[in-house]
């Protein structure tokens, strides 16, 4: 078939799609990264096109970079700022979708402990607790990509430290909070308004694991390190492809070991 014809048959598809969905009430919470705040405006936008109703949520540190009225402009119909009190369980009970573009490294470590010391890590955990899909864009908590880059991070130094910050990325996927690499957050936002879910807890970071001719396992999720999560599937004994530069967390290398899995770096 004509690849313009199936184009125009799945936009027409996802058209009828969104003609379908009711409005959704979505919750946006911004903490301090310096990654994910372009994406979130962009969520804000898609949310005011597609009828639903967001309402952000601005930590201190976040605040300082987007403005009140830059939110309202991309279509924000509430805006709840650092100085505010609020209802948090009452807010929770009312969302749909909890939409998180700009997670920390600070935030995800709050998290990871199970602490709600602040109104954003209170709405996520929350959140979480209340069953509401909870999206989180990875990339400004991740030390080994954006997190660490911002701080002028070096290849080989500070390794346990980096180590302890992606294991808690592992726990907030465990906790079930769905952590999406940034280029592919607002296609995924777009699946669950859709009313697509995801496959279980951490799904969105999972590897694609693919058979290689051989039945040798490959992971190629396109990260920067491979966690625990990556592993668990694998057969012991099995030959584990890696692309170059990826570095295992120190639970995946346990795993790794204890799996008896022979590493090859592509």
């Amino acid at each position: 078939m004509d690849r313009a014809l199936i184009a125009e048959i799945v936009k027409q598809i996802i058209t009828e799609l969104r003609a379908k969905v009711p409005a959704q009430r979505v919750l946006l919470l911004f903490s301090g990264a310096s990654t994910g705040f372009v994406v979130g405006m962009e969520a804000i936008k898609l949310m005011a096109r597609q009828g639903h109703r967001a309402t952000v949520v601005f930590s201190p540190a976040a605040v300082q970079i987007i403005t009140e009225q830059q939110a309202r402009q991309a279509g924000a119909a509430d805006i709840i700022l650092p100085s505010q009190w609020i209802d948090t369980p009452s807010l929770v009970h009312e969302v749909d979708l909890v939409l998180v573009p700009t997670l920390s490294m600070n935030t995800a470590a709050r998290l990871a402990m199970g602490l709600m010391d602040t109104l954003i890590s209170t709405l996520i955990l929350g959140s979480l607790l209340a069953g509401k899909p909870v999206l989180a864009v990875k990339d400004g908590a991740d030390p080994y990509g954006n997190g660490g880059l911002v701080f002028g991070a070096k290849p080989g130094v500070a390794t346990a430290l980096k180590d302890k910050l992606v294991q808690n990325l592992e726990t907030l996927a465990a906790f079930g909070l769905e952590l999406i690499d940034e280029p592919d957050y607002l296609a995924t936002v777009e699946a669950r308004l859709l009313g697509f879910g995801a496959l279980g807890p951490g799904s969105a970071s999972a590897p694609v694991v693919l058979p290689s001719p051989a039945a040798t396992p490959v992971v190629s999720n396109g990260a920067t390190f491979i966690t625990q999560a990556d592993l668990l599937t694998l057969p012991p004994g099995s030959t584990l492809r890696v692309p170059a530069g990826a570095r295992f967390t120190a639970l995946a290398r346990e795993t790794a070991a204890q799996l008896k899995l022979d590493v090859a770096f592509e």
